[in-house]
């Protein structure tokens, strides 16, 4: 359990992380063990030569209080022992020297690591690094010298204090010095590998950019050879996706001219023959009631029973009639503005559809447009609401239209306009590389060939939204004022 738990707490800790982050974590780990070495290493080495340098003064100083005693001992001044022997070693480091008589306790004479002028060497120092210094006590650090004719001894013991603490203000300042390199090198990585990847978060975008339908989007060659080659291969990866996307939007233009000519042809048949056929079935239904009144009454009740069958029947049919005349070529196109037909469109969703809480936001259009522009919206509105209704179950949609202006616009010319369509739910949404249906490839091929751009995002917690973008532009105004007049003369 230990492990797994390990396990999903490091995977979480680098794989959910960006590879400039990756790096620096590997950086500053391998920085982290080397100073840990690097610190462990001096530790090793200051004890070692805290030891050695604390038994060679211990060396040092006993063979000059031999000397000394010696010499004390025969020019018969052992009474002023204690002055001469702290006269003589003032100078001397590393070494704490004790007079003891008979049995009585040592007393201190001289100690290297405090006197009377300031604090001990180690009061800076800290204790865990005090400890980790200390060399291992033993006979090696104490020395015992016998002071002739008499009970009384020389007790000579090692005093790494100032050692210790000298080495405490080496590795001390080391260590700062080591910190500082170590942020300036983190920091000096953090801005390169910013300036390597930069090119990289390009290339994502750029794939974005692929997909949403912008063919025409080209990375700039970074001086990285090894990105450098993979934006060129992007470069001709959009160039290939452009021309294929644009020999495939010429072959869906025709297509899309022979559905949209076959619609119109079945909707007028539909008008031209379904509607007068109807109407004389209601006629000749409404003709054999008014008969009917002159037969008996039984023989007119089941007369009128039946043609008011065969007149609900021929209602059913005028309605089936001119939702399938609106779903195959809605007759407004053209005729009424585009937020007020997008409108109607869902006012006969909500309709139809009474348990779908349809919400819209549609913004005031300046302009008309022509009729290929508008009917691109009015089918990807369509498509998009009953993939939300049909296939995303969902219980809320929020329709969004509007003009923008566009960037591309020249300083000749009036700058662009972009028809933008937003259609978001609250619904299943899409699973995890589940490919797009038919009606939102047919919508995607159908916003490309008029030259824009869809794209479908997961929302959060759930759901679908749906943008898409159309260039437009303003339908000619003497076709507005033909379209208009053909239209009040009928």
């Amino acid at each position: 359990m230990l492990d797994a738990l390990f396990r999903k707490v490091s995977g979480f800790a680098w794989f959910g992380r960006s590879i400039r982050h990756q790096v620096l974590l590997a950086i500053s780990l391998m920085l982290l063990l080397a100073t840990t070495a690097a610190g462990t290493i001096a530790v090793v080495n200051g004890r070692n030569a805290v030891n050695v340098e604390i038994k060679a003064s211990i060396d040092f100083a006993e063979g000059l209080l031999r000397e000394l005693v010696r010499r004390i001992a025969a020019e018969n001044l052992l009474s002023n022992l204690d002055y001469l022997v702290s006269r003589e070693v003032d100078h001397m480091r590393h070494a704490r020297i004790y007079v003891q008589d008979g049995g009585t306790p040592p007393k201190l004479l001289r100690s290297s690591s405090s006197d009377d002028d300031g604090p001990s060497p180690l009061s800076e120092t800290p204790d865990w690094f005090e400890s980790l210094m200390m060399p291992a006590g033993g006979e090696d650090h104490t020395r015992v010298i016998r002071v002739p004719n008499g009970d009384r001894q020389i007790i000579l013991k090692g005093d790494p204090d100032d050692e210790i603490a000298e080495k405490w203000q080496q590795l001390s300042s080391l260590a700062i010095v080591a910190s500082i390199s170590m942020l300036l090198l983190v920091g000096a990585f953090y801005f390169v590998l910013g300036w390597i990847l930069t090119p990289l978060q390009a290339l994502a975008r750029g794939l974005v950019a692929l997909e949403a339908g912008e063919n025409a989007r080209r990375l700039e060659i970074p001086r990285v050879v090894e990105i450098a080659d993979i934006s060129r291969k992007f470069n001709s990866l959009a160039a290939s996706l452009d021309q294929t996307r644009a020999e495939n939007g010429e072959l869906y233009k025709q297509i899309q001219s022979v559905q949209e000519d076959e619609r119109r042809e079945i909707a007028r048949e539909l008008h031209d023959e379904a509607g007068p056929c109807l109407f004389g079935i209601t006629a000749s239904a409404e003709s054999i009631n008014r008969i009917s009144i002159k037969l008996d009454d039984e023989s007119a009740r089941r007369i009128t029973t039946r043609t008011d069958e065969i007149l609900s029947i021929a209602d059913r049919l005028k309605a089936m009639n001119r939702a399938l005349l609106k779903r195959l070529h809605p007759v407004s196109i053209g005729k009424v503005p585009l937020p007020a037909l997008i409108k109607d469109l869902i006012n006969d969703f909500d309709r139809r559809h009474t348990d779908v809480r349809i919400i819209s936001e549609i913004g005031p259009f300046a302009r008309a447009y022509a009729e290929k522009i508008e009917l691109t919206v009015y089918r990807a509105t369509q498509e998009a609401l009953t993939n939300a209704v049909r296939h995303a179950q969902a219980d809320n949609i929020l329709i969004e239209l509007r003009e923008e202006s566009s960037r591309a616009g020249s300083r000749e010319q009036e700058p662009g306009i972009l028809i933008c369509l937003r259609v978001s739910d609250d619904g299943v949404g899409f699973k995890p590389g589940a490919a797009a249906g038919f009606g939102l490839s047919a919508m995607r091929e159908r916003v490309l060939s008029a030259g824009g751009t869809l794209a479908v995002e997961a929302r959060n917690p759930r759901g679908t939204s749906i943008a898409i973008k159309i260039p437009a532009e303003p339908r000619d105004a003497s076709r507005l004022q033909v379209r208009e007049a053909s239209r009040i003369t009928s």
